[in-house]
């Protein structure tokens, strides 16, 4: 797949584009559906498949509002994009000057003129332009007057509910790992480089990858997880502590994990942590023996579950 930024559009040579656009800042199950139907058009006409989606997260410009916290970095946008079968990703910087194209403007300026759209794929509550003047009408319209297929896609339900990135924070706030993979499609994965911590773990007979997180991910509570964590094209086996490990006093939250069955130097590295299962509340233990008992039964049950 090829990342395509805002300002490079001009060198975009392709036609006859089968585009979806949306912030799909969750890529989950209903952001999937959109991005699907413009793969299989795209493929059943010998087209090129895209994307089209904003960075920063447009609240993060616009006056007055506060972006929601991530459900995936734009790293982990742009892997999910390229797995799926997208062609292109035009990355579209979200700035003001961008906020305030009317939807006429952006239709012709860029759909027609840059991307060269032959389809526009899009849920139906899909708006977009100056104060989100844009919607589907505006777009089918504009789609006839110009010759460009407009595709409104409904939204996706589970459970008498619409699938929203929304929900997905909501259920991941409360704890509910199992219930936000559904509606995901995939584990719920927190990636960041390992850095150096304060060395807890390793003292107490358990190293751990120390994380600094690259985005500001939605978390899930704090406690002790049973999870899978991913570098260098291997999958391991983790227990993952998110918290604030009380025993020692941490005043900053930390996500860190012990890997079962490595001994190796992974420092600086970039991981992904798959969060599979919740084991238990975080603690505030009387001593050191007793955190060193329990954490050899939160490895157990890890094991037990995913070995």
């Amino acid at each position: 797949m090829q990342v395509i930024k805002s300002k490079e559009y001009n060198k975009y040579q392709s036609s006859n584009t089968c585009l979806a656009i949306g912030a799909f800042d969750g890529l989950h199950k209903g952001h999937q559906l959109i991005i699907n139907e413009a793969i299989k058009e795209a493929r059943e006409n010998n087209f090129p498949a895209a994307v089209l989606s904003f960075h920063p997260h447009p609240l993060e410009i616009i006056p007055g509002k506060n972006p929601p916290p991530s459900i995936v970095s734009r790293k982990q946008k742009i892997s999910i994009l390229a797995e799926m079968g997208i062609d292109y990703y035009f990355e579209q910087e979200f700035n003001q000057e961008f906020a305030s194209l009317r939807a006429e403007e952006f239709i012709n300026e860029i759909l027609i003129d840059k991307i060269n759209v032959s389809t526009v794929v899009v849920g139906d509550d899909f708006r977009f332009a100056y104060k989100n003047e844009g919607n589907v009408e505006i777009l089918n319209k504009m789609g006839e007057l110009h010759g460009f297929k407009a595709r409104i896609i409904s939204q996706l339900h589970a459970s008498d509910d619409r699938i929203s990135s929304t929900r997905i924070r909501s259920l991941l706030k409360k704890g509910k790992i199992k219930k936000a993979k559904k509606l995901l499609g995939r584990p719920y994965q927190i990636c960041g480089e390992v850095i150096h911590g304060k060395k807890i773990g390793r003292k107490l007979g358990f190293p751990t990858a120390n994380l600094k997180l690259e985005t500001n991910y939605a978390l899930p509570p704090e406690g002790v997880y049973a999870a899978k964590i991913k570098f260098d094209n291997q999958e391991y086996v983790a227990s993952a502590n998110l918290g604030y490990n009380p025993t020692f006093r941490n005043e900053d939250i930390s996500f860190e994990a012990y890997i079962l069955d490595f001994d190796g130097d992974i420092y600086g590295k970039r991981v992904c942590v798959d969060i599979i299962e919740f084991i238990r509340d975080e603690e505030n233990f009387a001593s050191k023996e007793e955190l060193i008992t329990q954490m050899k039964q939160d490895i157990l049950y890890t094991r037990n579950l995913l070995c």
